[in-house]
């Protein structure tokens, strides 16, 4: 299980097949908001926000791992 810190597009590529999407325009300042909507095209559901300063914002193992933690997902499943 390689755990490294990923791009932000690298995480949000590997979270899209979990049903994961971003809210560009809700977070505060420099935050998007993940969200895993309740069904498709709905604005409900469990939501993370994640700093990003650019595509190319390193996001850290603990913050992956709250990340996985709030969407239900399996880190062995995630980093497979």
């Amino acid at each position: 299980m390689p755990k490294r810190s990923l791009k932000f597009r690298e995480l949000i590529s590997r979270l899209k097949p979990y049903g994961i999407t971003i809210m560009a325009k809700r977070g505060k300042g420099s935050e998007v908001i993940l969200l895993k909507p309740e069904a498709p095209g709905s604005k409900r559901g469990a939501t993370f926000p994640i700093k990003h300063h650019g595509d190319g914002t390193e996001i850290y193992i603990p913050v992956i791992n709250a990340v996985l933690r709030r969407f239900g997902i399996s880190p062995e499943e995630f980093w497979d």
